[in-house]
């Protein structure tokens, strides 16, 4: 008599179970894999960018298309785009199944600088060059004894008053809009007292140095609340080095002092 065929245990089904995922698991690995290989690249993305322009950042990039989407070295690629002074920092990543996307951080003006050249400074003092872009720059200039260490693009400036100068652009910029505004020169002579002058009526502003943060709010709450009124052409000059207060003179030849609070301000009779 022929013998009895056992039925399969559990055992042996795990087995056969086991083997099947890993031949299909391979299968799938082979198959990720050459379609990972036959992706290529169609676009470059950018985002984050207003003053370099897609165009710019996608030839620094240097991606030829239809390159493979996954040989592309995305670190190579960063550091590419990062050549471009206006460009703090990039993060390139690929973008499944034909695109690179290359996200800036760009750094934006706060000032131009004047020599021979026009120049510009971020917020952390890095001289940046001209650059024809759709984004207009209407910016306050930073004018005086600006040494020529001080002039080279990608490099942070080292003067200590253009640093001040940089910081009382910063400081008017948190303080508000209109005061941002309000500014168009600093001018800086050694160690001398910093001299503002305003965009309305060319007012010289004597600003003496540090304490900048109370200086520009007393002076953003003396412009809104008497200037304003009075009309700029009225002033000849403001003076800003004492504490919580403005002395004011005015273009009829008298001098007043005006209470420094950032509101409600009057000038003194």
């Amino acid at each position: 008599m022929e013998e009895e065929e056992k039925p399969m245990t559990a055992a042996r089904w795990s087995i056969i179970l086991l083997l099947f995922l890993a031949v299909a698991a391979a299968g799938i690995a082979v198959g990720a894999h050459l379609w990972k290989k036959d992706l290529r690249v169609a676009r470059v993305e950018t985002e984050g960018n207003r003053i370099v322009t897609g165009k710019e950042i996608a030839a620094l990039a240097a991606i030829a298309k239809n390159e493979r989407l996954f040989d592309v070295d995305l670190s190579a690629t960063r550091r590419r785009v990062e050549q471009n002074r206006y460009i703090k920092s990039a993060y390139v990543s690929r973008d499944a199944p034909d695109g690179i996307k290359v996200a800036v951080v760009e750094r934006v003006p706060i000032a131009a600088i004047v020599t021979d050249r026009v120049l510009y400074l971020d917020a952390e003092g890095v001289v940046l060059p001209a650059v024809t872009s759709d984004e207009v720059f209407d910016l306050p200039v930073v004018t005086g004894e600006i040494p020529a260490s001080d002039c080279v693009p990608g490099n942070q400036v080292s003067s200590k008053a253009i640093r001040e100068a940089i910081d009382i652009l910063v400081t008017a910029q948190r303080v508000g809009e209109d005061l941002s505004h309000l500014l168009s020169e600093v001018h800086i002579d050694g160690d001398k007292d910093i001299l503002l002058y305003t965009a309305e009526a060319g007012v010289p502003v004597v600003f003496g140095h540090g304490n900048a943060a109370m200086k520009m709010v007393t002076f953003d709450g003396f412009w809104k609340n008497v200037v304003m009124e009075r009309g700029a052409a009225s002033v000849a000059s403001i003076d800003l080095r004492y504490e919580n207060q403005v002395v004011v003179r005015w273009a009829n030849g008298l001098t007043d002092q005006a209470d420094g609070q950032p509101t409600g301000t009057t000038a003194a009779r």
